[in-house]
């Protein structure tokens, strides 16, 4: 049976639109703490308006453009508009430097960008290196910088009646560039199908009704909030409440004043909450299920059960696999320190290095099995090689290799041993370490560098820097930090820069990181 029975994520939400137009679908709570709200039918008028925007500016279908925003309601209007129109959005982190935002921009030939007043220093270079004309600030409270076009004031200008034809409903919507285990990071092409089978997958998987309120704090320009959060409560036609950024002090009081009953987190942010000091609103929300990855500890799971008492519901998943194959059974044992078992909609198996199968309790590769651009993502944009070694065809069918290392017990819950080589996750960012080596390389005086993660309390991983400075020359941890603060976003530096006289390798060159992280643990 198709799920998605021919929706994209424009029609999926203009459906219930129009059935109800007048019950509440949005409501945002800006920085500043000014809150807005929209009916269903009001945001289908601004979705429209945006549409009419976009064609305004050139934007057509197959053209991309870049959101460069915090939480913003512009994301989830011009998505839907990208969806209406055929037009791909591409969604990047506010804190990217110059050289990332670049790369980004170029690699999808966004003609477009729909940025915050606070990243116009970034921006106006960005646009000036790549000859983008257009670019939009979108209102965050602190007002659009005179000499620059203002999202929210050009489109309260346009009608609400859209002026192009609607497009195919499966075709590319979305651009999500992840980090992976490169230098630089992969562009996932997301499809209106596989978004709209991810969410409803996710819907099943967790009970989703009709009458919650998803409380999103998560950032909107990351996959874990679009696709364990938003679409969901999209083609469950429920409410959502939109935060600005995630605030440990605000969360649950948030939940309370929105009336939220279901949210998405992942383990820095559990822990973060668990640091605060205890509160009246700790059990006075009406949160009935809170998705996450990243395991807590026995006693940090105990501590917040006793104090919160919001379920909690483990989960794996990938940019690329669209939603969550794994998640904590809904009914029955959750068993947490697993990641969870293979949900309804999703093939899922553990193999070896040959492909097969492996046995209850040996580690292995988890692989997902779907269809590109159906179930899947279609593939990584102008990448085909790192397209054909992700998405392999076999006998079978098409199987998604994760690069994850897991094992299974005899239950047949799956636990998590190490992510893909080379990846490091640092409260809840994907951080490649090649991409961080490939800039400290270029800093004088490096000789030789390994970049790591190592477990962090708080933040799932730090990342620390071991050095071998070049023969006669003089470099220190501070000059390296700041070398990487100039090229990197700021979760991308290194915590510590560490100095050895030789990096440990094999016998064909490859750097041992398991004999360093050893050696990171010992010091």
């Amino acid at each position: 049976m198709d799920v998605v029975g021919g929706r994209s994520l424009y029609s999926a939400f203009a459906e219930f639109a129009e059935q109800r137009p007048d019950r509440e679908w949005l409501v945002f709570e800006r920085a500043d703490g000014e809150v807005t709200r929209w009916t269903y039918g009001e945001f289908l008028h601004s979705v429209h308006r945006s549409v009419n925007l976009l064609t305004g500016l050139g934007i057509n279908k197959g053209d991309a453009f870049d959101l460069h925003l915090s939480n913003h309601p512009a994301s989830v209007q011009l998505i839907l508009a990208a969806s209406y129109l055929g037009a791909v959005a591409m969604p990047t982190n506010p804190i990217s430097t110059v050289d990332e935002l670049t790369y980004l921009v170029g690699h999808s030939e966004s003609c477009a960008v729909f940025t915050d007043p606070g990243c116009l220093d970034v921006v106006d270079q960005v646009a000036e290196a790549l000859s983008v004309s257009q670019v939009l600030v979108c209102d965050d409270g602190s007002g659009v910088p005179e000499g620059y076009r203002g999202y929210d004031l050009e489109l309260g200008e346009q009608v609400a009646v859209p002026n192009a034809s609607r497009v195919a409903t499966d075709g590319l919507v979305q651009l999500l560039y992840t980090s992976g285990t490169t230098a630089r990071p992969k562009g996932v092409m997301l499809t209106n199908s596989c978004l709209i089978y991810g969410a409803e997958v996710f819907r099943a998987a967790t009970g989703l009704r009709n009458d919650d309120c998803h409380l999103i704090s998560l950032p909107l320009y990351h996959a874990a909030a679009q696709c364990h959060a938003l679409w969901p409560s999209l083609v469950s036609g429920c409410q959502v409440a939109l935060m600005s950024r995630f605030s440990a002090s605000r969360f649950f009081e948030q939940a309370v004043t929105y009336e939220g009953t279901m949210a998405a987190l992942f383990g820095a942010p559990l822990r973060m909450l668990l640091n605060q000091p205890e509160r009246d609103t700790d059990t006075r929300h009406e949160i009935r299920n809170i998705t996450f990855a990243q395991s807590l500890t026995e006693s940090q799971y105990e501590e917040w059960h006793c104090r919160f008492g919001a379920p909690l519901q483990q989960l794996w998943g990938m940019t690329e696999t669209c939603s969550l194959p794994i998640m904590s059974p809904l009914s029955g044992e959750r068993r947490l320190k697993a990641m969870g078992k293979p949900v309804l909609g999703y093939e899922v198996k553990v193999v070896d290095g040959l492909g097969e199968e492996t046995g209850v309790g040996d580690p292995g590769e988890v692989i997902v099995k779907g269809v590109p651009g159906k179930t899947l993502m279609l593939g990584y944009l102008k990448n085909e090689e790192a397209t054909s070694e992700t998405l392999r065809e076999y006998p079978d069918g098409v199987w998604l290799h994760s690069g994850d290392t897991v094992s299974t017990d005899d239950d047949g819950y799956f636990y998590f041993l190490d992510r893909g080589k080379d990846l490091i996750k640092r409260a809840g960012e994907n951080i490649s370490s090649i991409e961080v080596e490939s800039v400290i390389m270029d800093c004088e005086g490096v000789l030789d560098v390994c970049v790591v993660g190592v477990p962090d309390a708080v933040r799932d991983e730090s990342l620390v820097a071991v050095v071998v400075s070049a023969n006669g020359t003089t470099v220190s941890a501070e000059s390296v930090v700041t070398f990487c603060e100039e090229k990197l976003a700021h979760f991308k530096v290194p915590d510590r820069v560490v100095f050895r006289d030789v990096l440990p390798r094999t016998s064909v060159g490859k750097v041992q990181k398991q004999v360093i992280r050893e050696w990171l643990s010992e010091s």
